[in-house]
């Protein structure tokens, strides 16, 4: 049976839509149960019925932390999740929800992409860190979510090439262009062989 992936979304959700687009051409073995949105006007969640992928609105405002993931994890409770991806999902998760989510070989069933060559610039302002510090060389990291913030073990990391001419928008464009690849792929790879992690050497390992 294909891995069952909720991926959780903020906004637009392009990395998400790029993740739907490989599960439906078949570049992704894996069953997308549902997307899941902190604000129901989430213009993914319309992306995601566009693709007949179940959708949940589980808004945060007015709701503690705590009360705002007992939510999430209620309206999970009926779909089977072996991975929670997120894509754009502006919200940090605590220690004991992703406690729900604990492998028994000790890491978070949890994914998570970054616009960095992370612990580069970890934060929601990466692009705009990265740009304005002036680099030559950026990059993308999928990684583990752990309990600190854009910090879990590697799975993989890509490098793009800031030009001369570059605005920030150019700059990010480029970097989009890169995540949109390399996540699906990423998940392809979890699917047919399991979670694989980088060590200090950028070897995979497998744990």
């Amino acid at each position: 049976m294909p891995n069952q992936l909720a991926i959780f979304v903020s906004g637009r959700g392009s990395n998400m839509e790029a993740i739907l687009a490989a599960s439906a051409n078949g570049e992704l073995d894996a069953q997308i149960a549902v997307v899941l949105a902190n604000d129901a006007q989430a213009k993914a969640l319309t992306i995601a019925q566009e693709y007949g992928i179940p959708t949940v609105a589980v808004a945060n405002q007015g709701l503690s932390r705590a009360q705002h993931e007992s939510s999430i994890l209620e309206a999970l409770s009926s779909f089977k999740i072996d991975y929670i991806v997120l894509a754009g999902y502006m919200r940090i998760l605590t220690a004991s929800f992703l406690n729900h989510f604990r492998d028994p070989r000790g890491f978070y069933r949890v994914i998570n992409i970054h616009p960095s060559l992370l612990p580069a610039f970890p934060g929601k302002s990466a692009y705009e860190e990265a740009f304005a510090y002036g680099v030559k060389v950026s990059g993308i990291t999928v990684h583990l979510v752990d309990e600190q913030v854009d910090h879990g073990a590697i799975l993989a990391q890509q490098a793009f090439p800031r030009h001369d001419d570059d605005t920030l928008e150019t700059f990010k464009q480029r970097g989009l262009s890169v995540e949109h690849v390399l996540y699906p792929r990423v998940l392809q790879d979890i699917c047919q062989h399991g979670i694989k992690v980088q060590t200090r050497e950028r070897e995979s390992v497998e744990i």
